[in-house]
C-alpha cells in the first residue's frame, strides 16, 4: 500500500465529520508526504531477523508505554590534526573546539513541548487506523518500572563531539529507560527489568508496545575530523542553528507468549531513525561569548624560528570558541513541535502503510 493510499481512511473520516484537532490534522497532512521506510529501519531478533514492518500488521492495538524526549542543551565539537615529524620537519597538530549552549528556554517550555508532542503522537496513531490502548489499562506496568528521577541530565560523546541533554516524559507518565536506550539512558546491560516488563505487558494487552526515545537537537555541528599531519595543516569546526529530531528509537514488541519477560512467541524488534527530521522554522541566532587561541604567540615564534631555519617553531595552532544559541520559549517551541510532529507523524504513518486486518 502506498503512503498516499494509507491516509485515505483519514481523509474519509474528515469527510464524515470524524475529525482530529486542526493542529494534529495539519501535522498529519505534512508528515503524510514522507516515506516512513526512508526514515525508520528495524529488525526483530538481531541483524538477520525479521524486518520490523512485518510486525506492524500483527495487532490493531498499540500501547505507548513510554515517551522520552531528550532536549539537547549543549553541543561541543572538536577537530584536530595529528602531529607528525618527518624529514626533519615538525608538523605539530592543530586543534579547534567550538561549544554552543542553548539559551532562553526554560523547563516549563520543555515540559509543555513534551506534553503536546505526546498528545499529537497518540492522535496520529489513531488517525493511522490503530486503537491506542488507554494509559488506565497499564497503570500496573507504570507503577512497576524502575523510574528515573527528573530532572535528568546527561552528557554523551558522539563522534567528534559531546552533547548535553535533558530528558522529559509527559506529565503523569514516569520517565524510565531500558538497557537498550544507551547512550542517553541510565540502565546498564544487566538492568533488564523494564524491557522484560514491557514484553509481559504486550502479552497481557494483546497489543504492540512502543516507547519512543526522541532526541531534539538545536544545532548542526561540523568538524574536519581527526586528520594526519601529512595530509592537513588546519582543523576546522562550525555550527548552524537548525531545530531537528536527530534521534528516534524504540522497541517494537508484539508478544503472544513470554517466559520471565522474554518473548517466546511473537516478535521483539528494535527500530531506529536513519536520517534526521529538520524544521525549516528559524528560532534564534548564535552569539560568540568567548574566544581563545594562540595565534599571536604562535606567529611570533614561527617568525623567529624561520630566521633560524626552524619550521613551525610556534608549535600547534589551538583555538576554542564558546557560543550561545539565543532564542525564547515561543520560537523554540514552535520549531521543536514542527520537527517532533513530522517525526512522530512519519512513524505513525508506518502503521498506516502496513495496516492491521
Amino acid at each position: 500500500m502506498s503512503t498516499k493510499a494509507a491516509w485515505l481512511p483519514f481523509a474519509l473520516g474528515l469527510a464524515l465529520g470524524i475529525t482530529t484537532p486542526p493542529a494534529v490534522a495539519d501535522t498529519l497532512a505534512g508528515s503524510a508526504t514522507l516515506e516512513p521506510d526512508s526514515y525508520f529501519k528495524g529488525k526483530a531478533g538481531g541483524t538477520f531477523g525479521k524486518d520490523a514492518t512485518k510486525i506492524l500488521p500483527a495487532s490493531k492495538r498499540v500501547a505507548v508505554t513510554g515517551f522520552r524526549v531528550i532536549f539537547v542543551t549543549g553541543n561541543t565539537i572538536k577537530a584536530q590534526v595529528r602531529a607528525s615529524y618527518f624529514g626533519g620537519v615538525d608538523r605539530s597538530g592543530a586543534s579547534s573546539t567550538m561549544a554552543v549552549t542553548l539559551n532562553g528556554v526554560d523547563a516549563a517550555a520543555l515540559q509543555g513541548i513534551t506534553d503536546k508532542a505526546y498528545a499529537t503522537f497518540l492522535e496520529q496513531l489513531r488517525a493511522a487506523g490503530r486503537e491506542v490502548v488507554p494509559v488506565a489499562e497499564f497503570q500496573d506496568f507504570l507503577a512497576g518500572v524502575e523510574v528515573t528521577p527528573q530532572p535528568y541530565v546527561k552528557q554523551v560523546t558522539l563522534g567528534y563531539g559531546k552533547q548535553t541533554g535533558m530528558a522529559y516524559a509527559p506529565t503523569g507518565i514516569p520517565l524510565w529507560f531500558t538497557n537498550w536506550d544507551m547512550p542517553w539512558g541510565d540502565k546498564g546491560p544487566f538492568s533488564q527489568k523494564n524491557i522484560r516488563s514491557q514484553a509481559a505487558l504486550s502479552e497481557k494487552l494483546g497489543a504492540i508496545t512502543v516507547a519512543p526515545l526522541i532526541v531534539v537537537d538545536f544545532a548542526q555541528m561540523s568538524s574536519s575530523g581527526n586528520r594526519s599531519g601529512f595530509l592537513a595543516r588546519s582543523a576546522e569546526v562550525g555550527a548552524t542553528l537548525a531545530l531537528s529530531v536527530s534521534g528516534f528509537s524504540t522497541s517494537l514488541i508484539r508478544a503472544e507468549k513470554t517466559h520471565s519477560g522474554i518473548v517466546t512467541k511473537g516478535d521483539d524488534a528494535s527500530v531506529a531513525l536513519t536520517q534526521p527530521f529538520v524544521s525549516n522554522l528559524g528560532f534564534g541566532d548564535i552569539q560568540e561569548v568567548a574566544k581563545q587561541d594562540n595565534a599571536a604567540v604562535k606567529n611570533l615564534f614561527d617568525t623567529l624560528g624561520k630566521g633560524m631555519g626552524l619550521l613551525n617553531a610556534g608549535g600547534a595552532a589551538t583555538s576554542r570558541s564558546d557560543n550561545i544559541a539565543v532564542t525564547n520559549d515561543q520560537a523554540y517551541s514552535e520549531a521543536a513541535l514542527d520537527a517532533l510532529g513530522t517525526a512522530t507523524g512519519t512513524f505513525a504513518s508506518w502503521f498506516a502503510k502496513y495496516p492491521a486486518p
